[in-house]
């Protein structure tokens, strides 16, 4: 993640994506797929992934991606279909992709992607990805070629959408993603 990441500074790839935006893709996006704020100094209490992350930004957006600024963590309880607790995980939501969240494990450090509607795909769960960690979330999905998972199994989705993701896209030319 720390490579990764050092890398998209280094070879100004903010200002790249928000070029790309403007003269490419607005008509479709809100913004630019990349959003990499400066560290911070941590104010909380967070896995050591965490804190790892937030040494680098304060947030991110990484395409449809989203890594809250500190100040926007909160406690979150993942449910099933019925509204249940999927588990007595104590968890905090960190990110968003979409309408579904990143989710933290507070105790383990071990971050999902969590789709809260998973029931109207006919899926048996709600977890989408889970990763060890943040920095692993970054770099083999965020920055990785896990990318294409994140709207739940690459064989469910009905079209090869991360074929036209601008983000997905520009992952692929500059060698992070397959």
């Amino acid at each position: 993640m720390n490579t990764k990441i050092s890398r998209l500074r280094a070879e100004g790839a903010v200002a790249e994506m928000d070029r790309r935006w403007q003269a490419e893709y607005a008509d479709r996006y809100n913004a630019s797929r990349l959003w990499l704020p400066d560290p911070v100094e941590i104010s909380g209490d967070h896995p050591e992934g965490v804190a790892v992350f937030l040494k680098l930004a304060n947030g991110a957006r990484f395409g449809d991606i989203t890594i809250r600024r500190e100040s926007g963590f909160y406690d979150q309880i993942a449910v099933d279909f019925e509204g249940e607790p999927i588990d007595d995980v104590d968890r905090m939501q960190i990110g968003d992709v979409g309408e579904d969240a990143v989710l933290l494990d507070t105790a383990s450090g071990r971050v999902m992607i969590y789709c809260y509607s998973y029931f109207d795909y006919d899926w048996d769960t709600g977890i989408l990805i889970e990763c060890e960690d943040l920095p692993e979330l970054i770099a083999t999905v965020a920055l990785g070629s896990r990318y294409p998972e994140i709207r739940g199994p690459k064989s469910e989705q009905a079209s090869p959408w991360w074929e036209e993701d601008p983000w997905y896209r520009y992952l692929r030319e500059i060698g992070m993603a397959d």
